[in-house]
């Protein structure tokens, strides 16, 4: 007979002439807990004079697969919420290894998802506020550790990469496993967690625009029977950016302990604190000056219009999460995680008066703009998953409640469309701060309270997969009215997902699936009538191709893709606003990932059709094409790394304008001897300066990413 295991190598158990021993060693094997059988009726030992001879059992079990940070499909995704491996799941989804990208010098979750089929990162250009990215042409939402870990915007830090194991992204609707997810899928963020294996580094990076960083990471156990591990991820980081007077500079500590008294339970407590110092990057330049010509040319790509020692983007974040894994019985498991965070924000900006056009000499009127905010939320996702067999079918099953309290605040609010006075956009003056128009306000302050109740069952039989999943939500948001009632909305509804698969023997899982969407959206729309916003729901409909091969050294996956989107958050008419509209998208995307010796190749195509549902034209700062290419050498102690991104043309709201695409260039050269690895990597190799998006016709415009060269030296000891 031949039984299928999990986390066990090969063994074969040969013909013995004694039947006594064939039996203790099933038994052992049965007791020990490595598979899961009925036991039958014990039998006397047969004697010496009715010995015989049994055929051979053969035990074979699936080994586990060291984690390729290349190939990584077979590798199950935590924001799946499945055991099941990316390879044998009828939808799409990308892991993203921290340090397969740290490689291509990643420097923020913005900069790991460039390498990424179906999604365009820095959809905001060069911006020191978050990560901006589209997933098949919508926004995606953001979550730290399967925990939804952003709410409302401009109130949360910028997840810091050197803190992560890996980026994953669940592309297309998931509200049947998150309840709050938009249609664009999740980006989830994969922290660095307690190991039994003693770690220790040290990183220290030096770049362009006086970057200097300097990071640690430890981690192993505190104690004889490693029941006790920790982990301690610390990190300072002193920097200047492209723009003139803006900095990136942070601070992040995050200490983590795990308690494993046995091999059935796990529990692992996690505390972070962040904080980053920054001003506002995006100075909303007029499209005179950056994408459409004037007298005196381009305004230059590091011009800041601000006031220096005034405007800031400062943010923080205390963050403490409880992690628990308790093995039930051999084939089911409890996971439960819950997470408090209390996260502030503090905004002081001037910026080009959008809509404005400057004269021939430059001179144009400026916004001031300004704005505390703190979210305070309490997460926590709690299920049960086993598997069962049921005649010739297996199971993977889950069940699973969810519960979200949020609570949102804005004040000291002011936004004043030419309260900052005037300012050369050719040659600024600074020292101006109008403190007349400082008229701050409080604003309606938000609570969003959500509950989910989902259950999944993931089916084999034989090479065919049926993947299914069921969600109930309930979620009241209420708007805190200053001087009024306050309003409350309640919004419930059902989602689910199915998607078929059928795996042939050479690798190939052809697939279709289904899936709709629900996501309570907390605030307001940022505008001065304070209006609250609606859910947004919608459904996908997919179709696709994965391959892996014999070897794990090629992956492949090919995915056509077809949206409909009901009161999505689109940018708004002046920044820091929103509004809701439809959106229709549909398209392709293909991944490749290949290794053949010491050459490491990655490669990545969508073309997009995005259209706003109700005027049909195109989606703001959406691409209609992107492909990107990535290739590393290792030879001897030397690697090498070179890499491609193109970008196709994108528009503002309405159509206008048309931003023209622009192909950039990476490179990357690295040595490691002893303990020691250095690494230095360009971004945008040939300084592209270049244009990345414009909200409208005559209205602001932002500048992509120029050049940055970064030299990372690793010490592990």
């Amino acid at each position: 007979m031949t039984l299928f295991l999990t986390h066990t190598p090969i063994i074969r158990l040969q013909p013995r002439p004694l039947a006594v021993a064939v039996h203790r060693a099933c038994a052992a094997l049965v007791g020990g807990g490595l598979f899961a059988l009925p036991i039958a009726q014990a039998q006397p030992e047969p004697s010496p004079a009715t010995e015989t001879t049994l055929p051979a059992v053969t035990v074979v079990a699936s080994p586990v697969p060291a984690a390729d940070p290349l190939v990584t499909q077979i590798r199950p995704a935590a924001v799946g919420k499945s055991r099941i491996s990316v390879q044998d799941t009828p939808f799409s989804i990308s892991i993203v290894d921290a340090a397969q990208v740290r490689e291509a010098g990643a420097k923020n979750v913005q900069d790991a998802l460039l390498y990424s089929a179906g999604v365009y990162a820095g959809r905001y250009g060069f911006d020191t506020r978050g990560d901006w990215s589209a997933v098949r042409g919508l926004t995606p939402s953001a979550y730290l550790d399967g925990l939804r870990g952003a709410y409302g915007f401009y109130n949360n830090v910028r997840p810091e990469i050197y803190t992560m194991e890996r980026v994953e992204v669940l592309k297309g609707p998931s509200s049947v496993l998150y309840g709050q997810s938009d249609l664009g899928g999740i980006v989830n963020v994969v922290s660095k967690r307690p190991q039994k294996t003693a770690a220790r580094e040290v990183e220290l990076q030096w770049g362009m625009y006086d970057r200097k960083q300097i990071a640690t990471d430890l981690t192993g156990p505190l104690n004889e029977d490693q029941s006790l591990l920790f982990r301690l991820v610390a990190l300072k980081r002193d920097s200047g950016t492209q723009v003139e007077h803006v900095e990136d500079d942070a601070l992040v500590l995050m200490p983590a302990l795990t308690w494993q008294p046995n091999a059935d339970t796990k529990v692992t407590l996690q505390f972070t604190h962040q904080q980053n110092d920054s001003q506002v990057s995006a100075q909303f330049l007029p499209a005179k000056g950056t994408l459409d010509p004037a007298p005196l040319g381009r305004i230059p790509t590091d011009r800041f219009v601000g006031e220096p020692g005034w405007d800031r983007y400062d943010t923080r974040k205390n963050e403490i999460g409880l992690f628990w894994d308790q093995q039930l019985a051999p084939v089911w498991k409890l996971s439960a995680s819950v997470r408090k965070t209390h996260s502030a924000s503090e905004t002081r900006e001037h910026y080009t008066t959008v809509g404005a056009v400057p004269d021939d000499a430059g001179n144009m009127t400026r916004t001031v703009h300004a704005a505390d905010r703190k979210t305070d939320v309490l997460a926590s996702d709690v299920r049960v998953e086993g598997v069962v067999n049921l005649g010739p079918t297996r199971h993977t099953v889950a069940v699973g409640i969810d519960y979200q309290d949020v609570l949102w605040e804005e004040y000291n609010y002011i936004s004043a469309a030419t309260g900052g006075g005037m300012i050369n956009v050719y040659n600024p003056v600074y020292g101006l701060v109008n403190t007349a128009a400082l008229t701050f306000s409080d604003r309606p302050d938000n609570k969003i309270v959500q509950t989910g109740i989902y259950l999944m069952d993931h089916i084999e039989w034989g090479p065919w997969l049926l993947s299914t999943a069921l969600r109930r939500d309930r979620a009241r948001n209420t708007v805190l009215n200053i001087g009024a009632s306050d309003t409350v909305v309640r919004n419930s509804a059902t989602t689910w997902r199915v998607g078929l698969m059928y795996r042939f023997a050479n690798g190939l899982a052809p697939y279709i699936s289904k899936a709709t969407a629900f996501s309570p959206n907390l605030g307001t729309d940022g505008t001065g009538s304070a209006n609250y916003l609606k859910p947004t729901t919608g459904e996908q409909k997919e179709a696709g191709v994965k391959y892996l091969s014999e070897s794990g050294n090629t992956s492949a996956a090919l995915a056509w893709f077809d949206i409909k989107q009901k009161d999505r958050i689109a940018d708004g008419a002046t920044p820091g606003g929103v509004e809701q509209v439809g959106a229709r998208t549909d398209g392709w995307e293909l991944e490749l990932r290949h290794r053949m010796g010491g050459l490491e190749l990655m490669a990545n195509y969508m073309n997009l059709h995005a259209v706003n549902e109700r005027t049909g034209q195109p989606l703001s700062s959406v691409p209609d094409k992107t492909a990107s290419a990535w290739a590393q050498y290792r030879v001897g102690a030397w690697r090498v790394g070179l890499g491609a991104r193109y970008v196709g043309s994108v528009t503002g709201n309405a159509g206008n304008p048309v931003v023209p695409s622009v192909t950039l260039y990476d490179a990357m050269l690295g040595y490691a001897v002893g303990t020691w690895d250095l690494r230095l990597n360009l971004q945008n190799v040939a300084d592209k300066e270049y244009v990345s998006w414009c909200r409208g016709r005559n209205q602001d415009c932002g500048y992509g990413e120029r050049r940055n060269a970064v030299l990372t030296a690793n010490y592990r000891f």
